[in-house]
């Protein structure tokens, strides 16, 4: 009877355990298109959560204005760097294959340089060439040296000569006016060329200084200068 008893006791207590597992609800899958789980302490905002308002204030809010970059300050780069003058070619081609072994890039060239001012005594330009060389004529016969200019601003007009010194063309146009010519005179800048070797901005201070030591003593009338570059004009 005991046997029984005992079990009945055990075909119970299975029975019980049977059915609390089974009432258990199944665990669902994790889809793979779920996303990933906040990092600790972080709080993922689903759009369905957030405010109407608030989302209007994020909308709304103003956007970080643009860096603006300030343009650099002029600087000493636009300046080229001259050496010369050389009165022989070879002469400054010898000192630009020096600057090349260097590895530094040195141009000789014909430079166009202002000179002594002169002054230009002349009457203004005629209508037509054949005008300005009847007025020639004219001149002429009266004994006044001159002659049509061919070319240039002041193209059929007639030139009475070019002077260096100032009190002689103003002594020039007052005699011409006494003779009723109205003659004027202006200043003409004189140049002519010179050659010189040209270094491109910075290139002068990637020179050692015993190099310049060096060059100073083989060319002792040597002038080294700084001009801007965009007045630098080759001849």
């Amino acid at each position: 009877m005991r046997w029984i008893v005992l079990a009945l006791l055990f075909i119970n207590i299975g029975v019980f355990t049977w059915f609390e597992l089974d009432g258990r609800p199944a665990a669902k899958p994790v889809s793979s298109g779920a996303k990933p789980v906040a990092e600790a302490g972080e709080r993922i905002a689903l759009v369905a959560e957030v405010s109407p308002d608030q989302l209007a204030a994020a909308r709304a809010a103003p956007k970080p204005a643009p860096v603006e970059r300030q343009s650099a300050p002029p600087s000493a780069g636009q300046l080229c760097t001259l050496l010369g003058p050389f009165a022989e070619e070879y002469q400054g081609q010898d000192i630009v294959e020096r600057l090349q072994a260097l590895q530094v890039d040195g141009d000789l060239r014909e430079i166009e340089m202002a000179g002594q001012m002169r002054y230009w005594v002349f009457l203004e330009p005629l209508n037509s060439r054949r005008e300005a060389f009847r007025k020639l004529r004219e001149l002429q016969s009266a004994g006044v040296d001159s002659y049509v200019i061919p070319k240039g601003s002041l193209a059929n007009g007639i030139s009475f000569g070019i002077f260096s010194e100032l009190d002689r063309a103003e002594s020039l146009v007052a005699e011409l006016r006494d003779q009723g010519v109205d003659a004027r005179s202006r200043e003409e800048p004189q140049t002519y060329l010179e050659r010189w070797i040209v270094l491109e901005p910075g290139a002068a201070g990637r020179l050692a200084e015993s190099f310049w030591e060096q060059l100073q003593s083989e060319y002792p009338e040597l002038d080294r200068r700084q001009n801007l570059c965009s007045e630098v004009k080759g001849g």
